[in-house]
């Protein structure tokens, strides 16, 4: 399996073990406003940077970082879910991101 689950505190960004998380949670520290499905994040966030991660990887990632509050997830009842950064989140992603110390 590609994908790692982990526990921990998640007043803390995800692992080093799981890199599908962290390229999606850099990928969103640069692009905060981006917001796609699983597929479109493994096509387009991810391959278009030149990783390979397949879209059940992908959507696992992404509702554990939905689970855990990194990011949001919204469904219309007839489409897709679309995932975007959880904006409540987003200094405390740049500044880990970053190696800043967290502001409490």
């Amino acid at each position: 399996m590609l994908l790692n689950l982990w526990s921990m505190d998640w007043s803390e960004p995800p692992s080093k073990n799981n890199i599908v998380a962290w390229l999606i949670l850099g990928y969103l520290c640069s692009h905060p406003f981006a917001k796609d499905t699983a597929g479109g994040v493994s096509r387009w966030w991810l391959r278009g940077a030149g990783v390979e991660a397949n879209e059940p990887a992908v959507e696992e990632a992404l509702n554990y970082l939905a689970a855990k509050g990194w990011v949001t997830m919204t469904k219309a009842p007839s489409g897709p879910k679309l995932y975007g950064l959880n904006f409540l989140k987003q200094n405390v992603l740049q500044q880990f991101l970053h190696g800043q110390p967290r502001v409490h």
